[in-house]
This record gives C-alpha cells, sequence and structure tokens, in this order.
C-alpha cells in the first residue's frame, strides 16, 4: 500500500464526490417543474454528462483499489459497489430522460442518496488512509 497509490485512490474518490455533487445540484434544476421549457432540457442534458466522468472516476477508483488496496478490509467490495451502483444510476436515468419512464424517478433518487453515501464513506476511509500514512512518517 505505497504512498503514491493513497494518493492516487484518494484523488479518484475526490473526483468521483466532486462530480456526484454536481449532478446532485443540477437534479436539483430540473426535477419536477423546476424549470419551464428548453431550460429544463439543457439542465436535464448537463445532468447526464455529468454522470460519465462520475463512472470513470468510480471505475478508476475501483481498478486502483484492486491493484493497489487489497489489504485494507471491505475497501475493494465498496468501491466497485459505488461504480456499478453509478451505472445503474446512468441507466435509471436513461430510463426517465429517454424512455419516459417516469415512474422509476423515486427508485433514481433513492439510489442517488446511497451512492452519495458511499462516496461519503470511501471518501472518508481515504482520508483516514492519507492520515494514517502521515502519522506513521512515512510521508512528509
Amino acid at each position: 500500500m505505497s504512498p503514491p497509490i493513497r494518493r492516487a485512490y484518494a484523488i479518484f474518490i475526490g473526483f468521483t464526490v466532486l462530480f456526484i455533487f454536481l449532478q446532485s445540484v443540477t437534479a436539483g434544476n430540473f426535477i419536477k417543474n423546476g424549470i419551464p421549457g428548453s431550460g429544463k432540457e439543457i439542465w436535464t442534458t448537463i445532468h447526464g454528462l455529468l454522470a460519465y466522468p462520475t463512472m470513470v472516476f468510480a471505475l478508476g477508483s475501483t481498478v486502483i483499489a484492486i491493484h493497489g488496496l487489497r489489504g485494507i478490509r471491505g475497501l475493494v467490495p465498496l468501491t466497485g459497489i459505488l461504480f456499478l451502483a453509478t451505472v445503474a444510476q446512468w441507466l435509471s436515468g436513461h430510463m426517465i430522460s429517454t424512455l419516459g419512464l417516469d415512474w422509476v424517478t423515486p427508485y433514481h433518487v433513492v439510489l442517488a442518496f446511497v451512492i452519495y453515501g458511499l462516496a461519503i464513506v470511501l471518501s472518508v476511509r481515504s482520508a483516514s488512509l492519507r492520515h494514517r500514512e502521515n502519522s506513521t512518517g512515512q510521508r512528509k
């Protein structure tokens, strides 16, 4: 568990959290008649586009965890679940926007909270790893 691997994991999880946050901000701007007409389409498009970097950074976090952080209990499965949840979220978003299945919206929103929770847990775990690294004197 080298310091560069921990640092890379922290960076990828950090970007994952950032894009999750940006998605939640854009979602709040268009759900349930928040913005009329074409403005809603623009915010929906932005929201959908933000899903791609979210999934990419979640996948990158998973790859880093698998290849360099296997010794940390629970980190690999939780990171993998985060990635799979972001993919499920993207798919459910397309069910709503492309297929017009509005009944999926409550599930999409609940899944967003699960993703947020996982991202926060993994972010705290990542910070804990970095703190442990600094307190043992491995890196200055």
